[in-house]
């Protein structure tokens, strides 16, 4: 029993010291062990890290990983906690400005977490940001440390709008504006052109740089991106001034700038204009100036230099318009509030000379001269002041004008047409008082009006001047602009002649020199000839050539025609008048002229220009049959007849056949028999002449020549003539001549001309008359008495009563009688005829039991007129007949009603 027992015991103490033994082991593991070790350097690290302790947490977490791989789960872990340690490190080197660290070390933190670098790195940008705004707003001593800072944060973000901006900011404090400028692009690019400043910077920069044009495409930018910001419309309408732009626009912004919405609303708070009138949510100024107080480094920290420059600039606005009142408004009320400057006291001068306050701009520009010696317009108005102002004595005024000529003479200014302008009124103020002036300032100051190729009336003036008192100091130049001047206002001085003479003595130099300018040579030309002919009548100018008289002749009627195609005939008329004065024995003026006064109505003076081109040319005879002309027009039939017989005496042949044509178609109304005569000349000088047949055919029937009309029925005989009045006239001599045949082919012939169809078929009525043919005649007759217009339709309607009468148709007669014209019935014997033809009609109708007809028809005789005492009973007889026959008929039918039914 005891060595079972023992057996156990033995086999319990084993155990345990077998327990025992694991349990150290696995103590010596968990003490000794490399996993367990890691964890706990782990969680000692996390409580570093926690501890503030970032450089140890960070130095266990390279043992831990120096310690060999373990599974992903647990390198997840260490990435993590060696990220947390990174980030620890980088907040820790922000907040002791150690900047460059931080990126770093965030950038260390991004690799092991789910941070992004890019994150990270703004907001060390935007801590280093913020401390250099304070620096920057601590004033111009931090001003270096603020650009350093800068720096540093576009090393780290290249692309910050916010740091380029301020970058931009400090260059300009610096006073290096190119690098200003270039920073600025930078910033309105980098930004995405949504932000405010940097173009507003960019266009002031560049404004102060002198470069407004580029200044106005910026300030543009900055007007899209915030209309409401005043300082923008101010510094768009100083940009707009300085480049000479629309000084309209310019005006409207400057006053909406400076206005009551504008920089006035900031006048006793101008701080509060860089917070308050900047973009609420994209100006950078006004973040900073919301947070710190703000000093612009171009403007400064008040409004007032500013503002008086907007002023400044908006008066000169105004004198840009010619607003001149305006001008002197804005300055006058500058120099109360600003120092008086040469520029300030420049401008309201200005405006007051140009407002013609002579007087008042004086004293200003005076002071202006003074402070700034050198500078022409001052001394320019100056001295135009000094010419037309109001002198206390009314003699010191000659010495006044001298005084101003010496001022303008002492600057040679060329170019410059304002200039231009002063020296030539200032010049004519000279001329109009006699004041001498001696040829070197003369020539000095034409000399400016030639640079600017001044050609208004007073610079005319100055130039003719210069050759009337100085002719050998008179340039080449001069005298071709007077020409242009001359020709341009119709000026004309007192050497008018000879200096278009020494144009044209130099022509092949003037020429182009007009060409370059566009400026129109013929027309000058032209005004040479216009002055020569009324100065020197009666030959072309000498200087002109000896061979000009046929290229003068071209030019003057060439430009007579084109002038009056353009619908200017007055101009064409003077073209042509200057012609005959230069030539007056050139016959192509007397017919131009005779022609243009002919139809302008002025047919004494046609008239009398037709009579001296028959006097120069005795044996043409187009002058006198144009004369012929103008006197049947005038009612001269005794001239016109006497004109025309002188052209017949003057042409042979064909020729003479004409003029004796035209003569009698002048002569027709006026003097028939001398129209029948000239028809006669001309026949006999062409028999063959269709138009005077006809018309010598018509003239004898006007007369009622049956004989004439008989001798010249076998002329007219001529198909082959397409005229149909020919074939008219000629059917009429065939009439009368008793050749009917021939009367209705003459009429056939006629009877496509629509106006004389109706007259063809009264015509071929008396020939089918004549044939006996009467129902032909009727017919024809009803159409011609039924046409209103037709000189025969009268006619034609007695002829149908005749026939008809003739008839016995007594019915059909009375119409065509009772509808002639009263007058016409009684000339013609027709009225005694028509109340017999009204009885008998009554008389027949009567008898054949038409009794209404006969009433009616016995009515009309006594309306007539027919005194028969048979006349009242028949009418009664008529009226009981038809009562009757009324009565019987109606009773018959109302038996046949009462017979048959209804």
């Amino acid at each position: 029993m005891t060595t079972p027992l023992f057996a156990l015991g033995a086999t319990g103490v084993l155990l345990s010291a077998g327990g025992l033994l694991l349990a150290f082991a696995v103590l010596l593991w968990l003490i000794l062990g490399r996993g367990p070790r890691r964890r706990r350097a782990f969680r000692r690290a996390q409580r570093l890290l926690h501890q503030g302790q970032w450089q140890d947490a960070l130095a266990l977490v390279g043992a831990i990983r120096g310690a060999g791989r373990r599974s992903t789960a647990w390198q997840g872990r260490v990435d993590s906690l060696e990220g947390e340690c990174h980030h620890a490190a980088g907040d820790a080197a922000l907040k002791e400005q150690r900047f460059e660290d931080a990126v770093r070390h965030y950038a260390d933190a991004g690799k092991y977490l789910s941070v992004s670098a890019t994150e990270l790195h703004a907001k060390v940008v935007d801590v280093m940001l913020a401390e250099a705004l304070r620096l920057f707003a601590a004033g111009t001593s931090h001003n270096e440390a603020a650009l350093a800072l800068l720096t540093r944060a576009l090393t780290i973000q290249p692309a910050s709008a916010v740091a380029l901006f301020w970058q931009a900011l400090c260059r300009i404090r610096d006073g290096r504006l190119d690098l200003a400028a270039e920073a600025l692009g930078q910033a309105h690019e980098a930004g995405g052109k949504a932000f405010l400043d940097p173009p507003l910077y960019l266009g002031m920069v560049l404004l102060r740089q002198g470069k407004p044009q580029e200044a106005l495409r910026h300030l543009a930018d900055a007007n899209r991106v915030d209309a409401n910001c005043p300082f923008v419309p101010l510094h768009m309408g100083l940009a707009l001034v300085a480049a000479g732009g629309d000084a309209g626009l310019a005006v409207r912004a400057l006053q909406r700038g400076l206005g009551p919405r504008g920089l006035a609303k900031w006048g006793q708070a101008p701080q509060r204009a860089w917070a308050d009138g900047m973009s609420e949510d994209r100006s950078y100024v006004r973040r900073l100036a919301a947070k710190y107080p703000y000093t612009c480094p171009l403007n400064g920290s008040e409004l007032t230099a500013l503002v008086n420059q907007g002023r400044f600039a908006l008066g000169q606005a105004h004198q840009r318009l010619g607003q001149y009142q305006e001008a002197a408004d804005v300055f006058e009320a500058l120099l109360k509030d600003s120092p008086p400057s040469a520029p300030l006291l420049r401008g309201l001068g200005l405006a007051l000379a140009k407002s013609e306050r002579y007087d008042q701009a004086y004293k200003h520009l005076r002071i202006a001269l003074e402070l700034d010696p050198k500078d022409a317009a001052t001394a320019g108005y100056l001295a135009l002041c000094g010419a037309l102002g109001k002198p206390t004595r009314e003699e010191d005024r000659p010495r006044n004008v001298a005084w101003a000529v010496q001022q303008v003479a002492r600057f040679e200014t060329y170019g410059d047409p304002e200039w231009a302008r002063l020296a030539s009124r200032i010049l004519a103020e000279a001329r109009a008082l006699g004041v001498p002036v001696d040829a070197a300032d003369q020539l000095r100051l034409c000399d400016v009006l030639a640079s600017v190729f001044a050609t208004d009336p007073e610079a005319a003036g100055a130039y003719d001047h210069l050759a009337a008192t100085f002719p050998e100091a008179s340039r080449p130049e001069h005298a071709w602009i007077y020409c242009q001047a001359a020709c341009q206002h119709g000026y004309a001085g007192s050497r008018d002649l000879d200096l278009f003479a020494r144009t044209f003595r130099d022509a092949d130099a003037a020429r182009p020199f007009y060409g370059q300018r566009a400026w129109d040579f013929a027309a000058v030309e032209y005004a040479y000839l216009e002055r020569s002919a009324k100065a020197n009548p009666g030959r072309f100018p000498e200087e002109l050539g000896p061979h000009y008289a046929d290229r003068g002749t071209s030019l003057l009627l060439g430009r007579s025609k084109r002038l009056e195609e353009a619908g200017d005939p007055d101009g064409a008329l003077a073209a042509a008048e200057v012609l005959l004065r230069l030539a007056p024995t050139n016959t192509l003026s007397h017919d131009r002229l005779a022609r243009m006064y002919h139809a302008r109505g002025d047919l004494e003076r046609a008239a009398s220009l037709l009579a001296g081109w028959h006097r120069l040319e005795p044996t043409n005879h187009l002058p006198l049959v144009r004369r012929a002309v103008v006197e049947a027009q005038r009612g001269n039939a005794p001239g016109c007849s006497e004109v025309v017989r002188a052209a017949l005496d003057a042409t042979r042949g064909p020729l003479r056949a004409g003029v004796a044509f035209l003569g009698a178609r002048l002569a027709l109304s006026a003097a028939p028999a001398e129209a029948e005569a000239l028809l006669r000349e001309c026949l006999k000088d062409n028999p063959e002449h269709v138009e005077a047949l006809w018309l010598l055919a018509a003239l004898l029937a006007a007369r009622g020549d049956r004989a004439g009309l008989v001798v010249l029925a076998p002329s007219l005989n001529r198909p082959e003539v397409p005229d149909a009045r020919f074939h008219y006239l000629a059917a009429v001599c065939h009439l009368a001549a008793g050749d009917f045949k021939q009367v209705l082919e003459a009429c056939r012939r006629a009877w496509g001309e629509p106006s004389l169809t109706v007259e063809c078929r009264y015509l071929m009525g008396w020939a089918a008359l004549s044939l006996g043919d009467e129902a032909a005649a009727l017919r024809e007759w009803e159409v011609v008495a039924r046409a209103p217009d037709s000189p025969s339709a009268a006619h034609a309607q007695a002829l149908l009563g005749r026939l008809r009468f003739a008839q016995g148709d007594y019915e059909e007669a009375v119409p065509w009688w009772g509808g002639l014209d009263v007058a016409k019935r009684a000339s013609w014997g027709l009225d005694e005829p028509l109340r017999a033809t009204a009885f008998l009609a009554g008389l027949r109708a009567l008898d054949a039991g038409r009794f209404d007809r006969a009433a009616e028809r016995f009515r009309e005789a006594g309306q007539l007129g027919l005194r028969d005492r048979r006349l009242g009973p028949l009418v009664t007889l008529a009226l009981v007949k038809a009562g009757q026959g009324k009565l019987f008929s109606a009773n018959g039918e109302a038996a046949e009603i009462k017979k048959n039914g209804p």
